[in-house]
């Protein structure tokens, strides 16, 4: 609550591979994990606190040997799920790069729900988690936990940062524009 000011709402944190987040559209739809852990609100939820356009997003990113990183948005909403949750994100300022804008405007896909725009693949099959993937992901989240900072497309990855370096930490976090 202390970040930046304050006010945050996290809606998605890693910090250890004890929670799985290889799972269903269901699933990531209503929420799982434990906020003192490993933890994604729900994309309904994110879409409640998102719907009035009047949120600005933070990322916060950890690296195995100690590095971090954050990324802001001034501007973050999902649409509801008839909408498929579909990412709009700009406004980028920070250190780690602005690798989620290249997957604004796209939908969420689960491992059960295809929306990516590739064609090849369900990258969220090939990536091991679900995100709003474009033609899969210059950065996934959500994508199995790597216990140290091994390289490859299927981990928690921000492209702008540590290229395919998977990374111990990371956390979403929304709060109205100030």
């Amino acid at each position: 609550m202390t970040t930046d000011g304050g006010g945050w709402t996290v809606i998605q944190k890693r910090i250890d591979g004890s929670t799985d987040f290889y799972r269903t559209w269901e699933e990531y739809r209503k929420g799982f994990g434990d906020p003192k852990n490993n933890y994604w609100i729900g994309n309904n939820a994110i879409h409640v606190l998102t719907k009035d356009k009047d949120q600005e997003l933070r990322v916060d990113l950890q690296a195995f040997n100690g590095d971090t990183a954050y990324a802001e948005y001034s501007t973050f909403y999902i649409g509801n799920q008839p909408n498929k949750y579909r990412l709009t994100v700009s406004g980028y300022t920070g250190t780690a790069g602005d690798t989620l804008a290249w997957h604004s405007g796209y939908n969420f896909t689960t491992k059960d729900q295809d929306n990516d725009i590739y064609s090849g693949v369900n990258c969220a099959t090939d990536r091991r988690g679900a995100w709003w993937y474009h033609n899969c992901a210059n950065s996934n989240l959500n994508g199995e936990y790597g216990q140290s900072g091994v390289s490859g497309r299927k981990y928690p990855i921000w492209y702008g940062w540590k290229y395919l370096e998977a990374l111990k930490q990371t956390v979403m976090m929304i709060r109205h524009k100030i």
